[in-house]
């Protein structure tokens, strides 16, 4: 089962860029970090996108625009669904790609979910 993500989760553009994490809730928490849920990206921004050649038509990733996958079926916190290292979405950069950010790293090890 993949792992939840907390505060402490790494998160990247495809590009190498790094999303800055939410504070996020307390309700639930790992190794003292809030468990990250859905909705808590929308808007993320990201930072050290390297996709800025503007002579190819490029915009850096700059904010998420969506979650696409790696929401939880089975772990929720006030009725919403907890992110998972499956977690994949989307960006505002241009040219658009079916995948634009991922997960790098979980952060943590003690707490799985489906």
């Amino acid at each position: 089962m993949p792992h939840v993500l907390t505060t402490a989760s790494v998160l990247q553009c495809i590009h190498g860029g790094r999303l800055t994490v939410p504070a996020g809730g307390t309700a639930l928490t790992v190794d003292g970090r809030p468990v990250l849920l859905q909705g808590d990206l929308a808007g993320a921004t990201v930072a050290g996108c390297a996709n800025t050649n503007a002579a190819a038509g490029q915009t850096p990733c700059l904010v998420v625009t969506a979650v696409l996958a790696g929401l939880s079926t089975d772990l929720t916190v006030g009725g919403r669904p907890v992110l998972l290292e499956t977690a994949q979405g989307l960006t505002n950069a241009t040219p658009a790609a079916p995948v634009m950010w991922q997960v790098a790293s979980a952060g943590q090890t003690k707490l799985t979910a489906q």
